[in-house]
């Protein structure tokens, strides 16, 4: 994508974030990104129990690709972090997200990951 200035102008810099507090569960929130090498160190580094994605599978016009992660990224982290809970965000508010949250709760039953994978709804409260 950072190929394409335009489009590296577009997007900006992505960023994850780690949280970690004596007696709460670490979580681990990969913000606007697609699968990259630096989510695998995260995740080795931080193991973190609670995985919150932006599961939209965004795409923009001028790049065949998405732009943020997507169904099979949901479950790449659950096979990477076997005992975390996934939590998918950023769906069905955008008019450039290219996977519903009906779609990836589809996917994640039929790989029976849907015990650990949240998919929460607007506005939802998730405590852990």
């Amino acid at each position: 994508m950072f190929a394409t200035p335009e489009l590296a102008e577009l997007l900006g810099v992505a960023i994850g974030v780690v949280f970690e507090a004596p007696g709460h569960k670490t979580l681990y929130l990969a913000g606007d990104t697609i699968w990259r090498d630096e989510v695998d160190q995260a995740l080795t580094r931080y193991k973190p129990e609670v995985v919150v994605l932006n599961a939209g599978y965004a795409q923009v016009t001028g790049y065949d690709g998405a732009i943020i992660m997507g169904k099979e990224d949901v479950l790449r982290a659950a096979q990477a972090l076997p005992e975390a809970t996934v939590v998918a965000t950023h769906m069905d508010a955008i008019n450039h997200m290219g996977q519903s949250r009906k779609e990836l709760r589809a996917y994640v039953q039929e790989k029976g990951i849907q015990k650990r994978v949240e998919i929460p709804e607007d506005g939802a409260l998730l405590k852990f």
